[in-house]
């Protein structure tokens, strides 16, 4: 999901482009709109977007340094992907200074 987030944020730039052009111009595939200068500044736009969404996937991550990793594994012939899952409470001891 994180990667076709990723690859949308990257090619945006070049639809909006694309639909700016069509509606400027009325053909957005000519020559002379691609040249190296539009195309540079677009993929630059397109890399700082799609590091800034890998960014705010990465903080909006609610990970607890408590949890622990569960590997991926196949179960009954279906795969299931690795997850973080909670660890058990451990179990509390008496307390010391109990009465009798």
């Amino acid at each position: 999901m994180r990667a076709a987030l990723n690859v949308v944020l990257f090619i945006l730039p070049f639809i909006l482009y694309l639909a700016w052009l069509h509606v400027k111009e009325g053909n957005a595939f000519l020559k002379q709109h691609w040249e190296r200068g539009p195309v540079i500044w677009l993929g630059l736009f397109g890399i700082v977007l799609g590091v800034g969404g890998l960014m705010g996937s990465f903080y909006s991550q609610r990970l607890n340094p408590n949890d622990a990793y569960v590997p991926a594994r196949v179960e009954n012939g279906r795969f299931i992907p690795g997850h973080m899952e909670a660890r058990p409470e451990p179990a509390q001891p008496p307390a010391s200074g109990a009465r009798r």
